[in-house]
């Protein structure tokens, strides 16, 4: 990764540019977010060097002490994100990390579910392909291909996602956010979605005024091992 330059404009770019500004650094391209950018490291490094304001130490001291909010039980944090044309969410427990593209190797005599396997952090795991899982890749050949403006605004990754000692990597053509989900708010899903979907989805919440899936980790890792190994 190249080193960048300490510039006036680069100054709090993070909250302007950023992942909690607009998005359009060019950057993001290759960093994913803030957290990897030599510029945002270098301003938490300056930051962290330079001596507290009058109170901060007191104020932190007195904050720490609080007595700590628990969060209802029946609230979990999952990741949006779209596969095809579809929004779906995953526990953010079931998943490990969020990766740039990268090569998928496919193995010899293999297809269908399997993809191939992929690189992550000198460590090659299964690569799947979740839309066929999901029944989607059926459905977007009806559909057609998506319109030019969302394959430009698209910035397709792979989740890496598993349990205990499974891992499993998948690709999504773009990462939405955190949502907090009460799990009350949850809705039936519809048999409109597809037999597969339906068989894999726990039910339907409301972000950003779209529809999500929030996708059975449990019933995916499950027929993921039974299947592909």
């Amino acid at each position: 990764m190249r080193t960048l330059p300490m510039t006036a404009e680069r100054q709090d770019c993070w909250n302007r540019i950023g992942v909690w500004g607009d998005r359009s650094c060019p950057e993001l391209a290759e960093v994913v977010h803030c957290h990897n950018c030599p510029i945002f490291r270098a301003a938490g490094r300056r930051f962290l060097a330079s001596p507290s304001p009058e109170g901060y130490l007191e104020a932190w001291t007195a904050r720490l002490a609080e007595k700590e909010v628990e969060e209802p039980a029946d609230v979990q944090g999952v990741l949006i994100f779209r596969l095809g044309d579809e929004w779906l969410a995953l526990p953010v427990a079931a998943l490990r990390e969020v990766i740039s593209v990268r090569p998928i190797h496919r193995i010899p005599f293999h297809s269908g579910l399997l993809a191939g396997v992929v690189n992550v952090r000198g460590e090659l795991h299964l690569s799947i392909r979740m839309d066929h899982l999901l029944g989607l890749a059926h459905r977007a050949e009806e559909n057609g291909n998506p319109s030019p403006s969302r394959l430009a605004k698209a910035m397709p990754r792979l989740l890496v996602a598993g349990r205990d000692a499974e891992t499993w990597v998948f690709r999504v053509e773009e990462v939405d956010r955190v949502h907090r989900l009460a799990m009350a708010d949850l809705r039936p899903v519809p048999p409109t979605l597809g037999r597969a979907a339906t068989r894999f989805t726990r039910g339907l919440f409301t972000s950003q005024d779209r529809a999500v899936g929030l996708l059975d980790e449990g019933r995916l890792f499950e027929v993921l091992r039974t299947s592909v190994r």
